[in-house]
């Protein structure tokens, strides 16, 4: 978007910094396949739209704010809950009641927390924040593109100037592919190679087979990819199978028969295999022991119910999955319910 000369470099500086937190905030909440081409287009017009995308991307991973909590016992959480907490707490308190307020005000929220505390949370780029993912994690690449990582899933880059590629060493990630027809985008997954110049799919590495699924666009999936990327991915090749929007494929590691059969898969079968990709998931009038098995099967640190009196609590919230600390402290603080961390895996909770 060109502003024209009157513009000063503080007003752009600035404009820029709103623009990255707003497109933040749409990914995170109401972001459509239409959008995708606008966010790619916005990456595009100006080298300083990445970095200030990824700034606060990763910033806002780290706030991963609660976007609404209504036990049935209690409308609004108490401002004062966690005034005894650190400052970052507090932060996503007042975060959270700007959310609720409305959208316009979350976005200028949310700039405004990112102007304050993007330089407190710099992290060199990585695809997982530990050995594994620990739960859901979205990452920005140098070029654009996105990878989601679902629980227990590694995968590491390796950009030239004429080949992106990732290596998926395990578990699941879903790909929105940058454009860039010059650039092919190749992931690699147990010896399979799936090849993409602009889409979105998934990979997902199981014990005895690849399973490749494509929501927009088409990509090539090479059984045998052990050549490296200069071997043969035309759909010609009786080792090459084409995907196109809602088609999955799933390759029989071990195996050397032709190409694979290629599945279609309806919308609801689509939205069922993508059910991890969900940054939000809401409850109403849900049981905890619902609410619990939905944050456990996310993420690495589990949540223990020890108490069978308080399976049946209802409770109606919109939360973020991977927020599991948050989540058990207001549980503490709302649902008479008490906590016990027992080393950084588990998390026992009863009745207090």
């Amino acid at each position: 978007m060109s502003k024209g000369n009157s513009e000063s470099p503080e007003a752009r500086i600035a404009r820029i910094k709103q623009e990255a937190s707003a497109w933040v905030i749409k990914q995170s909440y109401d972001f459509r396949p239409e959008d995708q081409d606008a966010f790619f287009e916005w990456l595009a017009a100006d080298s300083e739209h990445a970095e200030a995308y990824q700034q606060r991307q990763e910033t806002w991973n780290r706030l991963d704010v609660l976007a609404d909590w209504r036990p049935e016992h209690s409308f609004m959480p108490n401002p004062d809950l966690l005034e005894g907490n650190q400052r970052v707490r507090r932060s996503k308190l007042k975060l959270l009641t700007w959310a609720l307020a409305s959208a316009a005000v979350l976005t200028l929220g949310c700039f405004l927390w990112f102007t304050v505390f993007e330089d407190a949370f710099s992290d060199p780029g990585k695809l997982s924040s530990s050995e594994f993912a620990r739960g859901y994690e979205r990452h920005v690449l140098e070029d654009g593109s996105i990878v989601e990582l679902n629980l227990g899933s590694q995968a590491s880059i390796d950009f030239s100037q004429d080949l992106r590629l990732v290596m998926l060493e395990s578990g699941e990630a879903h790909f929105t592919i940058a454009k860039n027809a010059g650039r092919p985008f190749i992931v690699r997954a147990n010896g399979v190679a799936v090849e993409a110049v602009g889409t979105i799919f998934n990979v997902q590495i199981r014990d005895d087979s690849v399973d490749v699924l494509v929501t927009e666009g088409r990509v090539h999936v090479r059984a045998d990819a052990f050549e490296g990327p200069g071997s043969s991915n035309s759909p010609e090749d009786d080792s090459v199978q084409e995907l196109t929007s809602g088609q999955q494929t799933v390759i029989e590691l071990g195996k050397t028969s032709s190409k694979p059969q290629v599945l279609e898969l309806s919308e609801s079968e689509l939205e069922e295999k993508l059910t991890w990709l969900k940054q939000v998931i809401h409850f109403d009038a849900a049981a905890l022991s619902e609410i619990v098995f939905e944050f456990n099967r996310r993420n690495y640190r589990k949540i223990v119910i020890e108490d069978p009196s308080i399976e049946d609590t209802q409770l109606s919230v919109t939360i973020r999955p991977n927020n599991v600390d948050d989540f058990v402290e207001l549980l503490e603080l709302t649902a008479n319910i008490r906590a016990e961390r027992i080393g950084d895996s588990v998390i026992t909770i009863r009745s207090k």
